[in-house]
């Protein structure tokens, strides 16, 4: 590959991704309906008759949209429906390989990962494409909220990076270009769309706001300070999620005892046992994230009700991985920004919350691409060493 232009080694990239993500997932298109398919699509008359106003009502209305347009032309024909989700992952593939492309060959980055910045992305996109925790995302055909979702929350990172020059560290707001304030006027609007699409959108602010301080700004307060008002624009888009989810908030977050949230089977579960649950389960993603094994559509797992031994062990070895990605910001920047990344887009479903299945590998579409990174990160470091003859 080191003859190849840098055009030629895009286009077999993205040939790569498409093409295994193609093959992995050939033998999907004819999965039928499971689960909450039935009610969000087979009995959803809102998108059969492409009620505009009833699918903007709804909490997730950009992926209604999406649905309804599936429904228009292929009706209630499976094929359509998982050939727009494994579209949509190969774009994923794609954006995620861009976007680390980019990030490795900042000035910032540049002197460490240069030499490594194709393989790091490449690495990247293909563990995140190929990894089989994805399988339920892609092709149980609901959960096109998260790959959707996902989608948007890339691209709206992508533009976000195009939006600033890789030549010089951020000076002022006022020096933007005008193609500099077209990719943040439309990095605004990808956010928008994936408020739209699945709550766990919001955590697209704080990301940027990491990834402008860890990579833009390198580190630099004042710079970092400089852009304040597109990073208040961008927060402000999480309105759009809460707009749409208010009620649900209202439902499902219960710090009360003697209340807490009713669950569909078995008795209620308040926020705290539900936080507690997942220290539970947030060791269990990540090991699935390892070892892939005995992978579930729908799992039976047990709520933690009182703190424990295992429960506290659970909270220092997950706050240990934690602090030790915040650690890492001097030394390895992009191995810190993964750590961070898996724990950040995690917090929606794996924090305080309560939701009816406290797990779901689905969940995990998003935050492995924390895992892709350090993933290919190790991998690339392995395929670089140069072994000699004693």
């Amino acid at each position: 590959m080191a003859g190849l232009s840098n055009t030629k080694k895009n286009l077999f990239a993205i040939f790569l991704i498409t093409a295994i993500a193609a093959v992995i997932y050939s033998n999907s298109f004819d999965c039928s309906f499971h689960f909450d398919d039935q009610h969000a699509i087979v009995e959803n008359y809102a998108i059969h008759r492409f009620d505009v106003k009833q699918i903007f009502s709804s909490s997730r209305p950009i992926l209604n949209l999406t649905l309804a347009v599936n429904y228009y032309f292929g009706k209630l024909d499976v094929f359509g429906y998982h050939l727009v989700n494994l579209l949509l992952h190969i774009s994923n593939g794609i954006m995620l390989y861009f976007i680390l492309l980019w990030t490795a060959n900042l000035p910032s980055m540049k002197e460490k990962y240069g030499e490594r910045a194709y393989r790091i992305a490449i690495y990247a996109s293909l563990i995140f494409i190929a990894h089989p925790i994805q399988t339920q995302a892609v092709t149980y055909i609901i959960s096109r909220s998260s790959v959707l979702a996902t989608t948007f929350y890339l691209l709206s990172l992508f533009l976000f990076i195009k939006a600033f020059p890789k030549s010089s560290k951020v000076e002022k707001p006022k020096s933007k270009t005008r193609n500099s304030k077209f990719y943040l006027a439309a990095a605004f609007l990808a956010s928008c769309l994936g408020m739209g699409t699945k709550q766990i959108a919001v955590t697209l602010p704080l990301i940027l706001l990491v990834y402008d301080f860890y990579f833009i700004s390198d580190g630099n307060w004042k710079a970092l300070k400089n852009q304040y008002k597109i990073h208040i624009a961008m927060f402000c888009t999480i309105g759009i999620a809460v707009h749409l989810s208010i009620s649900g908030l209202q439902k499902f977050v219960s710090f009360d005892y003697a209340k807490g949230v009713q669950m569909p089977f078995g008795e209620p579960v308040t926020s705290f046992q539900y936080f507690m649950t997942q220290l539970h389960v947030i060791p269990y993603y990540i090991k699935l994230l390892f070892i892939p094994t005995n992978l579930n559509l729908d799992y039976d797992w047990p709520i933690t009700r009182s703190i424990d031994l295992p429960t506290v062990l659970f909270f220092f070895l997950l706050a240990a991985i934690a602090g030790f990605g915040i650690w890492a910001y001097r030394r390895a920047k992009l191995f810190s920004f993964g750590i961070i990344w898996f724990f950040v887009t995690l917090s929606v479903t794996s924090s305080f919350v309560v939701i009816y299945d406290v797990i779901f590998e689905h969940r995990l579409y998003l935050p492995s691409i924390g895992f892709a990174i350090f993933a290919a990160l190790l991998v690339s470091k392995i395929s670089s060493l140069k072994w000699h003859k004693s």
